[in-house]
């Protein structure tokens, strides 16, 4: 094992520590079949279907895109929102900048991109969508998957719902993982509001190196398959923009994340 690669594992082994203490005493959603979460935001037909959220009006040709699909993790079905069946970003995103579109929530809480290879993608392309965002990268990152591994499954993705440049793909990166409350709690002489739960601490030039690392690949990815970018490097996820849990974005985070995406629209 390298210096470069043990750094890595070290970082992804630590930060993972806070997805279990961040999620309650449930247990962790399997990365192959709708969570709890996705569930509760799903419509009432089928509680192991895509969640959908039909316009607000009717479409007319010139109206814009007609089927908007999410791909995507926990945050992508709203967890850490008050209310996630109208407050997760996707939604928020759909609200205000997509009304006249077909929401398609495929998003399953604890996906990596391999697991929405399998699980979501399927569902995606048959919504036949105009647009879809993709927000793959946390959990590739802090289960330890190798960021070449990452980028290549992430192509692989991106490239089938480009569906040969049919459809806007934007593609958002890693936060700045360093700024979230869950990982200032167990640094020394930080307060944060929550607990520090992490068996050991990597340090703060450690989290920066991974998170440059895999959105390198993300960027790399977006330029090849020509999708847009997401950039969320920037956002400052403290206090204000994270829920209880410190990890996951309040309802207020969803909101700026929405408006992150919509930067990315045709």
């Amino acid at each position: 094992m390298t210096i470069r690669t043990s750094r890595a594992a070290a970082v992804a082994i630590a930060v993972a520590a806070l997805l279990p203490a961040c999620s309650g005493d449930a247990p962790a959603p399997s990365a192959d079949s709708p969570s709890a979460d996705s569930r509760s935001a799903a419509s009432p037909s089928s509680s192991a279907s895509p969640s959908s959220r039909s316009p607000s009006s009717p479409s007319s040709p010139s109206a814009g895109p007609s089927v908007y699909v999410a791909v995507g993790a926990s945050e992508t079905v709203g967890v850490g929102a008050d209310d996630p069946a109208t407050q997760a970003w996707p939604v928020v995103l759909h609200d205000r900048e997509l009304p006249e579109a077909r929401l398609v929530d495929v998003g399953v809480s604890g996906s990596t991109v391999e697991g929405a290879l399998r699980s979501q993608l399927p569902a995606a392309l048959a919504a036949g969508p105009d647009v879809a965002t993709v927000w793959l990268a946390v959990n590739d990152l802090i289960t330890g998957v190798p960021v070449r591994a990452y980028q290549r499954r992430l192509q692989r993705l991106v490239h089938a719902l480009r569906r040969d440049g049919r459809t806007d793909v934007i593609v958002g990166n890693v936060p700045d993982l360093w700024r979230l409350p869950a990982y200032r709690a167990c640094l020394p002489g930080e307060r944060s509001g929550v607990s520090c739960v992490l068996p050991f601490v990597p340090s703060e030039a450690q989290v920066r190196a991974e998170v440059a690392r895999f959105n390198r690949a993300v960027r790399t990815v977006v330029r090849r398959e020509g999708a847009r970018l997401a950039d969320l490097s920037g956002v400052p996820f403290g206090a204000r923009l994270t829920s209880s849990d410190g990890f996951h974005p309040s309802t207020a985070g969803h909101r700026r994340i929405a408006a992150v995406f919509a930067r990315g629209l045709p």
